[in-house]
């Protein structure tokens, strides 16, 4: 890899000062938070070879070379693309004797399940490096806690199978034993034999405490393979950030310092889409909205989640699948799909149009950003249709830096709509439809699929093409609005700018919910408190009193899985009604089962004023110009609206293009946009 450019040591910025950066498949995103100054924004175009060099220009192209006494908080798809690509580190497992083979055999899932000839993925750690250890134990019957230990390796075994693993040479170790949840210490025995031979160990205990050893194993695999791969790009990077805190956005949604990050980076596979999520999550609580759908629509994907003021914990997924792999750790519960800005459009041999997954990419990206791509991208459709043109003035795109090659978008479309047997303008309206469609079952799978109802859920879009999309998209599931925050194609940098950092801890408990008292529980939830507050501190003095979150995870008796819910005086009660209102169905005369207790330790951010609203302005703002958009087939000539220059209580009636730095908003005829609290774009379909 290139080197990382380094930069000269500058006077320190003022304390509390954040950077919020977030690499997308086609931009880099960056958002600088001085206290009492306005925010500051870039976009730079995306260097997957190496990702850190976009984020160092970004800042040099903020001001701020280094970001000297800020809090720099990344959002990176290093540890995301390395498993996308099995890219990963030469890892070892060690385990006990006769379980080498359980992460691989996982569940016995099919992955797909009329495949005819179904495909596993290809396993992190190859047989060769899996290692057996003669160790038995397990949770004694009863409330007492006990472990039974009926074989214990001597020094002598555990010393030859470190032998053995070194001479593989693997650098990175995944420990997994059975019932450590209950018991870690054979694991961290083991753990410390091979870390004096100076190998790197992660246990599975210390990531995820909690019984059922197929995911547990799992996710300790992936977080060793990972390991080199994501500890050599931190250590690289926050070298190039001396003066600077480097912390990187886990997948729950909040910090995690970068030492943290690398020796556990299975909790940041999916940080840049968390950023979004806690950015929305803000813009739609400035706006009076509650419970949301979110849609981050960038240049390689689009990424779909569900948010709710107060689910706290309930509202992660406790398990999601990457690349076929389970990972276990808390993660915000989202869906994401292939289709984005630059997703390439394509006829296939049968003579169906296809969009995505695959993209453009930053290199060489859509056609109109003319870097040498050929083939016709979603963003060409909408220069095509005149929704996105080229301009000089600093209220446009990227304030008018990025030249739009307008011509060869036209040239593309043609090509593509020769094929189709159509002219450009319909081949263009059928790439976005496509696109558009792949968007809905997206939400459908975060909405409907959830069980919650689209007819009441705002939609909040974001990202490059977040507002391009966002009326179609809410009028097609019939939601009830869609909001546009400020500075939409940046957003996800702009949340990461108020992430905070935060510990999740849990434990299995395993018993009937009834004999697990309220002091018996927080007993547990004393310990879980302990460690969490030791995660975020890191030996250092918060500045305030962090704040705590806790769940139970709870069942009926027979049941595989669970459900969250909040910790209360009732809990059973609380999971009957959580049940019914998820499944439909109840079995009150049913045993409920406690099986985990969760906590999340959260540092807490010094406030910061909201941006000032404007006074209240005219139902109609003056249009900084026109143009000709296509909607329907039918060419319009539309007005043009500068965002920068909309206040608090102004309207925009479509047909409109409104138009920003990070993004632009399409008001399809029909449809009105009022300015809203947090200076959002709240978008109604006049119809409705």
């Amino acid at each position: 890899m290139p080197e990382l450019p380094t930069n000269p040591a500058r006077d320190l910025l003022p304390p509390g000062t954040r950077v919020g950066v977030d690499t997308g498949g086609t931009f880099t995103d960056l958002v600088l938070a001085i206290p009492g100054e306005p925010v500051r924004i870039a976009k730079v175009p995306s260097t997957p070879d190496d990702p850190g060099r976009a984020l160092l220009e970004g800042l040099l192209e903020l001001g701020v070379p280094g970001a000297p006494g800020a809090t720099v908080v990344h959002g990176t798809t290093v540890a995301l693309n390395a498993l996308l690509t099995g890219r990963t580190g030469d890892a070892a497992l060690v385990t006990n004797e006769g379980f080498e083979d359980l992460v691989e055999i996982d569940r016995q899932a099919r992955p797909d399940l009329y495949a005819m000839e179904p495909r596993r993925p290809t396993p992190l750690i190859p047989r060769e490096r899996r290692f057996g250890l003669r160790q038995r134990s397990w949770p004694a019957p009863g409330p007492g806690g006990r472990v039974e230990e009926a074989v214990r390796p001597t020094d002598a075994e555990i010393a030859e199978l470190c032998d053995r693993v070194e001479a593989s040479g693997a650098r990175s170790i995944a420990i997994c034993l059975l019932h450590s949840y209950a018991d870690p210490e054979p694991e961290r025995r083991v753990a410390h034999a091979l870390t004096g031979r100076g190998l790197e160990c992660t246990t599975s205990s210390g990531l995820i405490a909690e019984y059922r050893e197929a995911e547990r194993f799992s996710t300790a695999a992936c977080n060793a393979a990972l390991i080199p791969v994501v500890r050599a790009y931190l250590e690289r990077l926050d070298g190039a950030l001396p003066d600077a805190r480097l912390e990187v956005l886990q997948s729950s949604g909040g910090g995690l310092s970068a030492a943290r990050a690398a020796s556990e980076p299975v909790r940041v596979l999916l940080s840049g889409p968390a950023g979004g999520v806690v950015g929305a999550a803000r813009a739609a609580a400035a706006a009076g909205l509650d419970a949301i759908a979110t849609l981050d629509m960038g240049g390689t994907s689009t990424d779909v989640a569900f948010h709710s003021r107060g689910a706290e914990l309930s509202g992660l997924a406790e398990e999601v699948r990457v690349a076929g792999h389970s990972i276990a750790v808390p993660t915000l519960d989202m869906h994401t799909v292939g289709c984005g800005g630059g997703s390439l459009a394509r006829v296939d041999a049968g003579g169906v149009l296809r969009v995505g997954p695959d993209s453009a990419g930053a290199d060489p990206g859509p056609v109109a950003f003319g870097r040498g791509g050929v083939q016709p991208t979603v963003t060409d459709a909408h220069v095509v249709l005149g929704r996105i043109a080229p301009m000089d003035a600093e209220g446009g795109f990227l304030g008018g830096a990025l030249e739009l090659d307008v011509d060869a978008a036209n040239a593309a479309y043609d090509q593509l709509g020769a094929a189709l047997g159509v002219d450009r303008l319909r081949a263009a309206e059928a790439v976005i439809d496509a696109a558009n469609a792949s968007m809905r079952r997206a939400l459908g799978v975060m909405t409907m699929q959830r069980g919650r109802d689209p007819r009441a859920t705002p939609l909040v879009a974001f990202g490059g093409g977040g507002g391009l999309a966002a009326a179609e998209l809410a009028r097609g599931l019939g939601m009830p609005a869609a909001l546009i925050p400020a500075s939409p194609g940046v957003l996800s940098a702009h949340g990461m700018t108020r992430a905070e950092r935060s510990a999740d801890r849990s434990a299995s408990v395993l018993r009937p919910l009834r004999e697990v008292t309220s002091e018996r529980r927080a007993a547990i939830l004393t310990d879980l408190r302990r460690e969490a507050l030791q995660a975020i501190s890191e030996g250092e003095a918060l500045a305030h009193e962090p704040r705590f979150e806790t769940s139970l995870s709870v069942r009926y008796r027979g049941q595989s899985y669970e459900l969250s819910i909040p910790d209360c005086e009732d809990p059973e009660a609380a999971f009957h009604e959580a049940h019914e209102a998820r499944l439909g169905w109840t079995l009150e005369e049913q045993e409920v089962q406690l099986v985990h207790v969760r906590l999340r330790a959260t540092e807490v951010l010094a406030g910061q004023p909201d941006r000032a609203k404007g006074p209240a302005a005219a139902a109609h703002l003056e249009p900084a110009g026109r143009r000709t958009v296509v909607f329907g087939g039918e060419a319009l000539s539309v007005e043009v609206h500068e965002r920068a220059r909309l206040e608090e209580g102004d309207r925009v009636v479509g047909p409109a293009i409104i138009e920003e730095y990070s993004g632009t908003t399409v008001l399809p005829p029909g449809f009105e946009a009022s300015v809203v609290g947090g200076l959002g774009l709240l978008i109604k379909d006049r119809a409705s």
